[in-house]
């Protein structure tokens, strides 16, 4: 009987340290898990910004600031215009998190006439896509005096 007994008690000892052992891994496992960072992602202060008038063959520039508020690194991948009279500049290295960088419009408004909007596409390294637009009127006085625009 106590034959039988003790092996009872080995056997009861053997389950509970197996149930032990897999709920100390179980929770190993989900600790992980939950370390697992966020990813990148970028937040601008505003998308949108007007120059306001503008004379034809100005050259002026306009920095968007972003921040990563995500939990990994992020980057700029890829920026497209929509227009040959801008272009884009960023910094292409990663951005850590709580971090903050800017994407700089520069437009030409050489030939170009009346109210303008243009957009630059962004596209993170995280597959995120960002519009940034600039707009302004342009003052040309060539074009005023081809159509008889009176000031």
């Amino acid at each position: 009987m106590y034959r039988n007994l003790r092996i009872f008690y080995l056997l009861f000892l053997t389950f509970l340290i197996c149930c032990h052992n897999s709920q100390v891994k179980s929770r190993a496992q989900g600790d992980n898990q939950s370390q697992k960072k966020s990813p990148g992602k970028i937040v601008f202060d505003k998308e949108i910004h007007n120059f306001g008038t503008l004379l034809d063959g100005e050259i002026i520039s306009y920095s968007f600031i972003y921040r990563n508020t995500g939990g990994s690194p992020v980057k700029v991948a890829k920026a497209e215009k929509t227009c040959g009279c801008i272009e884009i500049h960023y910094d292409p290295n990663p951005i850590a998190p709580g971090d903050s960088s800017a994407i700089e419009i520069i437009l030409n408004t050489t030939g170009e006439w009346g109210n303008m909007i243009k957009e630059a596409t962004i596209e993170t390294s995280e597959g995120e896509i960002k519009e940034l637009t600039i707009g302004a009127y342009i003052d040309n006085k060539q074009f005023d005096n081809n159509l008889n625009i009176q000031k």
